[in-house]
């Protein structure tokens, strides 16, 4: 590539080029409106040269790049001067990820299924007050190309249909989300939309009839849902190489911090329709792996890019991922979970004497010294291993370190979640998930 050649010629001891193509349709149906919120495309590409140890950038939405973008990026190169790069041998590839059914290309079709959705959601619940249904896709097409020779091209997609609803009952007020997303192509038909918003109204009306909990430390079951989220707000962060540098796992490396039938990794991909945190090659050209960040229960591995693999004396773990052309490129998780144990569903319950089964979460937060805190939006009491009434306005919160100590029995199930997670100002797509997962000890309210 003329840029990476001028670069090198310049004096860079790094170049990489990324393409980035993004087409992409976002379709709403609410009762006061039905809008199409984007049906065009973004493109462009990212240039970045290391310079006596010191990114420099060049971003253009141009189709093409040349020697010129190469010295604009040389001269905006500033920092301090201690970044290194780990170096790969060199590789061509492409890669295409099929779909299973093709992508919707008239909004006016989608928008026909979503309204046909919102309609049914009213008649299945006649106490909804408010429903937004949304549909969205991107099709991706990324190149990257660097000084150590990589040449990489990679296709795939993503698909979301997610519904929004209120409902009141006298003087409860709920409201309730659900959504499911996939890289196998068009969303309203990879998935049962019955089967959605079933989900839906089963969580609206859990909370129309739900009780308040009593604030303590109760033994808590954490569905696939509940436990996929804990994997990645709680725990996946803190084990960031940027983050886990100076943090607390990255101290705890090599050392138990849970039993040994705890396992938590990340990986770049799934056989799962919803693992949508696909990253066959991350942005910097690096094969994705799977990080085995939490082994038999001792903590083993970090994420991390090409500059902290250089730093830290490890391999790149494939988990450099940028948003768009325009952004730059940061360390991010892909898909992460919990992996299965040998136990049942019931089994896990049975050992509850008086605690929680919760389903899934509604929000939430997590800090960098390792405390969390996750809204419920369904969940029920479990008592003497039956799982009773309905709770409402719930929430968890803790430790890391510590509720991963508190984990004593983990489920044969697993399912994938799928989300969107927010880091440096970027989202990017991502896969959530595990087992059920009991936790001996966790703070209700």
């Amino acid at each position: 590539m003329e840029s990476i050649d001028e670069a090198m010629r310049l004096g860079a001891s790094f170049a990489d080029l990324r393409y980035f193509r993004a087409r992409t349709m976002a379709v709403s149906s609410t009762e006061s409106r039905e809008v199409v919120n984007n049906y065009g495309v973004s493109e462009g590409h990212a240039l970045r040269v290391l310079v006596n140890g010191s990114w420099g950038y060049y971003t253009t939405s141009e189709s093409s790049v040349g020697a010129g973008a190469a010295r604009e990026a040389f001269k905006s190169a500033s920092g301090q001067g201690n970044v290194r790069v780990y170096e790969l041998r060199p590789l061509r590839d492409r890669v295409e990820v099929k779909v299973r059914r093709p992508l919707a290309e008239d909004p006016a079709e989608v928008m026909r299924e979503l309204r046909r959705i919102r309609e049914q959601v009213r008649a299945q619940e006649p106490r909804v007050k408010s429903i937004t249904v949304n549909y969205s896709q991107v099709e991706y097409d990324k190149g990257y190309w660097s000084s150590d020779g990589r040449d990489l091209e990679l296709r795939y997609s993503i698909s979301r249909v997610s519904l929004t609803a209120v409902a009141r009952e006298g003087d409860v007020v709920a409201s309730a989300y659900a959504s499911k997303s996939t890289y196998l192509g068009y969303a309203l038909e990879v998935f049962d939309v019955n089967e959605l918003i079933d989900l839906l109204l089963r969580r609206l009306r859990s909370q129309l009839k739900g009780v308040t909990v009593r604030p303590g430390q109760y033994q808590v079951v954490l569905s696939p849902d509940v436990s996929g989220v804990f994997a990645h707000e709680a725990l996946g962060h803190l084990a960031e190489a940027d983050i886990a540098v100076d943090g607390i796992l990255g101290k705890l490396r090599g050392r138990r911090v849970a039993a040994d039938f705890v396992n938590v990794s990340d990986s770049p991909q799934l056989d799962d329709p919803m693992a949508i945190g696909i990253t066959p090659y991350d942005d910097e050209g690096v094969r994705g792996r799977e990080v085995k960040i939490i082994e038999g229960g001792v903590m083993r591995e970090l994420m991390n890019d090409r500059s902290y693999a250089a730093s830290l004396g490890e391999e790149p773990t494939g988990n450099g991922r940028a948003e768009d052309f325009r952004s730059s490129v940061v360390v991010r998780m892909r898909n992460t979970y919990f992996k299965p144990g040998d136990m049942s569903l019931e089994e896990l319950l049975e050992g509850v004497k008086d605690g929680f089964l919760m389903e899934s979460v509604m929000g939430g937060q997590t800090s960098n010294d390792g405390t969390f805190q996750f809204g419920i939006q369904e969940g029920y009491r479990v008592v003497n291993g039956e799982v009773r009434e309905p709770i409402r306005g719930a929430g968890i919160a803790g430790y890391t370190i510590e509720t991963i100590g508190n984990i004593d029995g983990v489920s044969r199930d697993f399912k994938v979640w799928p989300g969107v997670c927010g880091k440096a100002g970027q989202s990017v797509f991502v896969g959530t998930g595990g087992p059920y997962v009991r936790v001996s000890k966790m703070k209700v309210g």
